[in-house]
C-alpha cells in the first residue's frame, strides 16, 4: 500500500490509500506481455458508471494519477477528438478480457476520459452486468494502464480491479 495526495497535491490530509495491484492482476498483465503499468484512477462507482442509460466508466482529469496516454494517443484524443478503439480491458474477475473504446469529452466545464464499448451496451452487458466483476454503485475500484508489444506497437490496456474483492 502507498499513500498519494489526492487530485492535485492536496493537503496531507487528504491523502488516501492506495493498495497494491493484485498478484492475480500482475500474472495476468504479464500473462499478456504487458509492462509498464501505472495507476490511471481509484475511485467509487457512481449510477453514471453502472447505469445502463449512460454505458461508460467516467475518469474525470482532475482525478487521474498518472500520466497513461503516449503522444500520438493524447493527439488522437485530445487534437483531433477521436477515439481509441479496441483498448483491451481485463475485466475484475480477471478470466475475461473485453475490448473496450476510450474517449476524451467535456462536461459542465471539465474534461472527462470515459471507457465505453465499441457498443451500445457492451460496458455495462459485458462488465458491469456480469456478476463475476460484483460492481455496483458505491464499489471501489481502481483503474490500471499497461501497455503491451502486439505486432511492432506499444498497444494501451487497462485493468479495472475491484478493491471490495481483493481487500
Amino acid at each position: 500500500m502507498m499513500m498519494v495526495d489526492n487530485q492535485n497535491g492536496a493537503s496531507a490530509a487528504a491523502q488516501i490509500v492506495v493498495p497494491e495491484l493484485p498478484a492475480s492482476f500482475r500474472n495476468r498483465i504479464r500473462g499478456m506481455g504487458g509492462s509498464n503499468v501505472v495507476l490511471v484512477i481509484q475511485k467509487k462507482l457512481t449510477q453514471s458508471d453502472t447505469g445502463s442509460q449512460y454505458d461508460r466508466f467516467s475518469m474525470p482529469e482532475g482525478q487521474i494519477m498518472n500520466d497513461f496516454l503516449e503522444a500520438e494517443e493524447e493527439e488522437l484524443l485530445v487534437d483531433r477528438n477521436q477515439p481509441i478503439h479496441k483498448v483491451r480491458l481485463i475485466h475484475p474477475c480477471v478470466s475475461k478480457v473485453t475490448n473496450v473504446t476510450l474517449r476524451k469529452g467535456h462536461m459542465n466545464n471539465a474534461s472527462t476520459y470515459n471507457l465505453s464499448g465499441t457498443w451500445r451496451g457492451t460496458w455495462h452487458k459485458q462488465v458491469v452486468g456480469d456478476s463475476e466483476n460484483a460492481l455496483q454503485d458505491g464499489t471501489m475500484v481502481q483503474l490500471y494502464a499497461f501497455r503491451r508489444r502486439h505486432k511492432n506497437i506499444n498497444e494501451l490496456c487497462f485493468a479495472l480491479v475491484n478493491l471490495d474483492i481483493f481487500n
